[in-house]
C-alpha cells in the first residue's frame, strides 16, 4: 500500500510521541528484604527417555539426530538474574513463558533456599530451570473429512532450527475455501532480543497473503512496556453461504499497517494496569466498496493473574496453565479525513473472569463488544457472551462445558455468523446455519486412558452433546430452534512430537432433520477432525 504524505507524517509523529511517553510507570512496592537469587542452573532434557535397548535403540538414535535447545536460548527467556531479589511472580511467569515456546514440551522452574549461617533465614535462593525438548523436524501431513468436504495439508517444518528456536514451515493446504501454498518463518528472539519476528508469504488459489510483524509483548506483570509493528497484504474471495451452500463470492483486497506501543501504569505482584497507543492504516476493498480507515487508537487493559496448573484437559499429560484472574479492556480507534481515511470510530470492550468452585473445578466467564460507528449509525457490531466450565473428576477424566452467544448487527456484506460441523455443531453439515445471532452449547466428558505409549502417542475417548443455531436477520431468537447433535470422539496426542497438543476424530449424529441436497429432510451422520480445545 502506498501511504499518502499526510498519513506518513502522522504515523511518524505518532510513533515519536509514543516513544517519548514510554518511561516506566508506577511500581507497587514489594515485601521488604526477600532473599536474593544465587546460582541459576539450566538443564535441557532430550526429546526421548533412553531406557536401555543398546546403542542403536530408536529413541537413542532420534535423540542424537535432534539438536538440543541451546542453554543461552533458554537463559534469554529468564525474567530474573543472579543478585535480583526473589520475586515469585517472575519465577512462575518464566515457567509459563517457557511452556509457551513451540519447541518445548514442558518446563519447570524450581527454587532451593540456601541458609549458609544456619540462622533459619535463607540468604539466597538457587534456581534450577529444567526444560524438555520437543521433536522439531517433521513432515506436515494433515487430513480432515468434514461431512462431504475434504481438508488436507502436506509440507514440512523445522520448529527449532539448529537448537536456536527458529521456525521454518513450508506447506500446501486445501481447506473449505481455497488452496494455499505458504512459506513461514518465525524467530522468538530476533538478534538475541525479546522481540519476535514473523514473516509469511502465501500464494492462494484466489489471491495472495503477505505478512511481516515485529512483536515484543509484556513478558510479565512487572514488565513496564511492550510494542508491536506489522504490515499485511491480502487478496482473496470470501464465500457467502446459505443453508450450507455457497451462493456468492466477494473479492476482498486489504492493506494493513500497524504501529503500537504500550506502557504499564501500575505493576504489582499479581495485577497490572496497562495503556497503549497505536496508529493504524487499514485499507480494504470489498467488491466496489473501498474502506479506508486510518488514524490513532488508545486503549486501557487491566490484568490479574491467578493461575492453576493442570494436565489431561486438552493436551493429555502436558502441563497447561489456566488463568482464573480477571482481565478487562477498552479500546477506541478513530479514523479521520485528516489522516487520509474515512470518518469513523471503532469501539472494543470486554471483561473476562474466572471463578474457582473447588480444586480442579472452575468456570471462566467472558463478555465483549466490537463495533464501528459511522455515518450516524453502528455497523458491523458483535456483542458476545461466553463461558467455559471444567470439572476434573480424577487425574485422567474431565467434564467440559461451553457456551458461546454472539449478537451481530448491520454486518458488512462479507461477514456472516456460521455454525456447522467445522465450528462446533458436530453431526450437521458444514456451514449449515448462517445469520446474525448465534448460540452454541456443548457438554463433553473426556477420559484419557493411555499416556505416552512407546513415548509416541497418547489416547483418550469422549462423549459429547452439542446444541446450537444461527438466526437470520429479522427472525427472533427462539430456543426452540436449537438443533442438537450427539456423538463420540477418539482423542490422540503426542506432546513429544507435535506442538498442536492433541487432535480428535468426532463422529456425530444430528437428532434434528436437515434438508438434504434432494430437498428431503434427513438425519445427518457427520465425521470431522479438529484440535482438542477448552
Amino acid at each position: 500500500m502506498t501511504l499518502r504524505p499526510a498519513r506518513t507524517a502522522a504515523l511518524l509523529a505518532f510513533g515519536s510521541l509514543l516513544l517519548a511517553a514510554s518511561a516506566p510507570g508506577q511500581v507497587t512496592p514489594v515485601e521488604p528484604s526477600p532473599p536474593s537469587i544465587g546460582e541459576i542452573e539450566v538443564s535441557s532434557r532430550e526429546v526421548f527417555d533412553e531406557r536401555g535397548g543398546g546403542r542403536f535403540a530408536p529413541h537413542r538414535i532420534a535423540n542424537r539426530l535432534h539438536v538440543r535447545t541451546r542453554d543461552h536460548i533458554i537463559r534469554r527467556e529468564l525474567l530474573f538474574e543472579t543478585g535480583d531479589p526473589l520475586d515469585r511472580e517472575l519465577i512462575d511467569q518464566t515457567e509459563r513463558n517457557l511452556r509457551g515456546l513451540w519447541f518445548l514440551r514442558d518446563a519447570r522452574v524450581e527454587t532451593v533456599e540456601v541458609d549458609e549461617d544456619l540462622d533459619g533465614r535463607p540468604e539466597r535462593v538457587d534456581v534450577l530451570v529444567t526444560t524438555w525438548d520437543r521433536w522439531s523436524l517433521a513432515p506436515r501431513i494433515d487430513f480432515s473429512q468434514v461431512q462431504n468436504r475434504t481438508i488436507w495439508e502436506i509440507g514440512a517444518s523445522e520448529k527449532n532450527f539448529l537448537g536456536f528456536g527458529k521456525s521454518i514451515t513450508v506447506s500446501h493446504r486445501q481447506n473449505l475455501d481455497r488452496v494455499t501454498d505458504r512459506l513461514r518463518y518465525q524467530d522468538p528472539q530476533l538478534l538475541g532480543s525479546n522481540v519476535g519476528l514473523a514473516a509469511s508469504v502465501a500464494g492462494l488459489s484466489d489471491g495472495h497473503e503477505r505478512l511481516l510483524t515485529l512483536d515484543r509483548g509484556y513478558l510479565s506483570l512487572r514488565d513496564p512496556w511492550a510494542f508491536s509493528a506489522g504490515v499485511v497484504s491480502v487478496a482473496r474471495t470470501e464465500p457467502i453461504v446459505e443453508h450450507g451452500l455457497e451462493v456468492e463470492r466477494l473479492p476482498v483486497r486489504g492493506e494493513f499497517v500497524d504501529l503500537e506501543l504500550g506502557r504499564a501504569l501500575l505493576r504489582g505482584a499479581n495485577h497490572a494496569v496497562r495503556m497503549h497507543g497505536a496508529f493504524r492504516a487499514h485499507e480494504v476493498q470489498v467488491g466496489e466498496d473501498l474502506r479506508d480507515y486510518t488514524g490513532p487508537e488508545v486503549g486501557l487493559r487491566s490484568v490479574t493473574h491467578r493461575f492453576v496448573r493442570l494436565t489431561h484437559v486438552n493436551q493429555f499429560e502436558r502441563t497447561e496453565d489456566f488463568n482464573l484472574g480477571t482481565e478487562s479492556h477498552a479500546v477506541l480507534r478513530l479514523s479521520a479525513h485528516a489522516f487520509g481515511g474515512r470518518e469513523a470510530a471503532f469501539v472494543s470492550a470486554g471483561h473476562r473472569h474466572g471463578l474457582q468452585l473447588r480444586d480442579n473445578h472452575f468456570v471462566i466467564l467472558g463478555v465483549g463488544f466490537d463495533g464501528r460507528r459511522e455515518r450516524g449509525g453502528w455497523r458491523n457490531t458483535v456483542a458476545a457472551v461466553n463461558a467455559r466450565y471444567l470439572r476434573k473428576h480424577s487425574l485422567r477424566t474431565a467434564f467440559v462445558g461451553k457456551l458461546d452467544y454472539a449478537h451481530g448487527h448491520a454486518f458488512d456484506p462479507e461477514v456472516q455468523l456460521r455454525l456447522g460441523a467445522e465450528t462446533g455443531l458436530r453431526g450437521y453439515p458444514v456451514r449449515q446455519f448462517t445469520g446474525t445471532r448465534s448460540l452454541l452449547l456443548s457438554a463433553e466428558e473426556r477420559v484419557f486412558f493411555a499416556d505416552d505409549v512407546w513415548q509416541l502417542l497418547s489416547f483418550g475417548v469422549a462423549g459429547f452433546v452439542d446444541s446450537g443455531f444461527v438466526w437470520p436477520a429479522g427472525r427472533p431468537v427462539d430456543l426452540g430452534d436449537l438443533r442438537t447433535g450427539v456423538g463420540v470422539s477418539l482423542l490422540v496426542g503426542s506432546h513429544r512430537l507435535a506442538s498442536r497438543g492433541g487432535v480428535r476424530f468426532d463422529l456425530g449424529y444430528a437428532l434434528n432433520p436437515v434438508e438434504g441436497p434432494d430437498g428431503r429432510p434427513k438425519h445427518w451422520v457427520g465425521a470431522a477432525f479438529s484440535d482438542i480445545d477448552f
